[in-house]
């Protein structure tokens, strides 16, 4: 399958779509994080259709606990993404583990350890009654559709996404994060800074305000994040307006980086130039007042002073 117009495409092969299924190579929010973050190079090694082997290309032999529970939870929450297939085995070690789990890979479904299925069933069985206490969550992940292809073409500029969930008003857009990381409100401030969440959200944001431009303005951005241990705790997370209007400035910065290298085709790495290595303020800070705690510490004037 094709996209040849803008728009949302549901029920689209996945497969397809990460072939980029685009009239030219399309940007998309991940390799917009990897121009931000990276460089121009890195998103050209990554990209399918740029890059014959993308430098990130999985070749199935190595088992990530975390992440074969995260797209199970997905399956299971979202009823949508690629086939587990449930092995029966302690591990991955014995030969018939080990045949199981190629027969698996080769049939185009994902191999998992029954143990880490279970615990993903447990997971969306937690975050489910979890959402059921929590106001405003009524159509999170019950009411609309999952992994909704979106697509625009700017100035002849491919950009296309695939949302978890979407609401059929197209008013609320959710997204399922599962990890090994807290999912404390005080953590995921930081969380949502690493991963990009803000320019996940203002990228989604820039295709469905040109294909609903009614709805520009009155969309809102959920992001379920849940522990993958035990309690399997959950936040639900509304991007904020200040952090999509910095998301909303960084995906402009990669569209137009991405155009440039396009047309031209050049990719360039990092800048050609020595650069001056400075610690960040919090290093100077936190040391700063080491170094007073200390002095006063010491100081027999300020000492007998107290």
């Amino acid at each position: 399958m094709i996209i040849d117009r803008p728009g949302i495409f549901k029920d689209f092969p996945t497969a397809a779509y990460f072939g980029d299924p685009t009239p030219t190579p399309s940007l998309t929010q991940s390799l917009a994080k990897v121009l931000i973050e990276q460089s121009p190079l890195h998103a050209f090694q990554q990209h399918p259709r740029l890059n014959v082997k993308p430098a990130d290309e999985d070749d199935g032999e190595k088992y990530d606990k975390a992440r074969a529970i995260g797209n199970a939870a997905h399956k299971l929450m979202l009823d949508r993404g690629k086939d587990m297939s449930v092995g029966e085995f302690e591990d991955w070690r014995t030969g018939a583990a080990k045949a199981f789990k190629l027969a698996s890979l080769q049939e185009g479904k994902e191999p998992i350890l029954r143990k880490h299925f279970d615990a993903a069933g447990a997971m969306v069985d937690a975050a489910l009654e979890q959402l059921s206490r929590i106001p405003g969550t009524q159509n999170a992940f019950t009411h609309g559709d999952a992994e909704v292809v979106i697509a625009n073409c700017e100035n002849g500029i491919w950009l296309r996404s695939m949302i978890d969930w979407i609401t059929p008003d197209l008013r609320e857009v959710w997204d399922y994060k599962t990890g090994g990381v807290s999912a404390s409100p005080y953590a995921t401030p930081r969380r949502m800074a690493d991963a990009g969440w803000h320019i996940q959200a203002a990228f989604h944001e820039r295709i469905l305000d040109a294909i609903d431009p009614k709805g520009a303005g009155r969309r809102k951005f959920f992001y379920v994040a849940q522990e993958n241990e035990g309690p399997f705790a959950l936040t639900v997370n509304q991007i904020g307006e200040a952090a999509l209007t910095i998301g909303r400035k960084q995906v402009s910065y990669a569209i137009n980086t991405w155009t440039h290298c396009l047309r031209r085709n050049t990719w360039p790495a990092y800048p050609n130039r020595i650069n001056t290595a400075e610690l960040p303020t919090w290093a100077e800070s936190q040391w700063l007042g080491r170094e007073m705690d200390e002095a006063s510490e010491n100081d027999p004037d300020l000492i007998f002073a107290g």
